[in-house]
């Protein structure tokens, strides 16, 4: 019987010994072919030629905002300062127009109200929150 399990040992050994040459094997094979694959993809991509056209990419992206804010200095040197207040005054004309000076009658919308009532939404819920946890916490 041990001569039995002896052998048995042994055969089961040679099998996994052949196991995990067949996986060196298949692991050498793959490890060709993605030589291969490496070798041709970089007689695709001629790197030295890719380097240069992003040089030559990254000059004309440098020059390209140069020319932008040179044309932003030019453009702010040239209009007006109260170029805004004067939009608005124009803006404010034409509605005046367009609403035969009812829109003059309206009221003024409020808006500090508004700042106030989010930020005691947000403060109870901010205090709400933290209820919540200390309850978990105990």
């Amino acid at each position: 019987m041990s001569k039995i399990h002896m052998s048995k040992a042994q055969i089961n050994s040679v099998i996994m010994c052949m196991q995990e040459q067949l996986a060196t094997i298949r692991m050498a094979g793959s490890l060709q072919k993605s030589t291969e694959v490496m070798r041709s993809m970089q007689s695709l991509v001629k790197v030295p030629e890719i380097m240069k056209t992003m040089r030559e990419m990254s000059q004309e992206m440098m020059k390209l905002g140069i020319i932008e804010e040179m044309v932003e200095e030019t453009m702010e040197s040239i209009e007006p300062p109260d170029l805004e207040e004067r939009a608005q005054e124009e803006v404010d004309r034409i509605l005046w127009e367009i609403t035969a000076g009812e829109l003059g009658k309206a009221p003024q919308a409020v808006s500090d109200n508004l700042g106030d009532q989010s930020s005691r939404v947000a403060n109870e819920d901010f205090d709400s929150m933290a209820t919540r946890l200390a309850e978990l916490k105990e």
